[in-house]
């Protein structure tokens, strides 16, 4: 039995894999079976995400791209995996006092980081 992943790649990702797989005499799947495709912009950025919400001001809402003063200087592809890890981080209940808190006027996802009484 053989099953298919499927992963979305920005064009800058697609282009270096094709690129170190055919350095390497390897097919692109290959490639993808043998080597991580893991974002390290990602995971850093990520765990940044997870502090600054943990520590950021009680009872005022924020939004992932008011955490961060670069947001204009992330690749697009890792800011929207960024909103939705995140999302769902908060909604499995993962990040202790944070909360979903609705949309804003421009349908960004706001949250909200409770005061200790709830």
């Amino acid at each position: 039995m053989s099953h298919t992943v499927v992963v979305t790649l920005t064009d800058e990702e697609y282009k270096s894999m094709v690129y170190e797989a055919g350095r390497k005499g390897l097919t692109l799947s290959q490639y993808v079976k043998r080597f991580p495709v893991g974002d390290q912009d990602f995971d850093s950025r990520f765990e940044e995400l997870k502090n600054k919400a943990k520590d950021y001001e009680r009872n005022k809402t924020f939004t992932v791209m008011s955490l961060f003063d670069d947001w204009n200087d992330i690749q697009r592809g890792v800011k929207l995996s960024l909103g939705r890890t995140f999302y769902h981080f908060v909604k499995r209940g993962e990040l202790p006092g944070v909360i979903p808190a609705g949309k804003n006027s421009s349908n960004v996802q706001l949250y909200i980081r409770q005061s200790m009484d709830g």
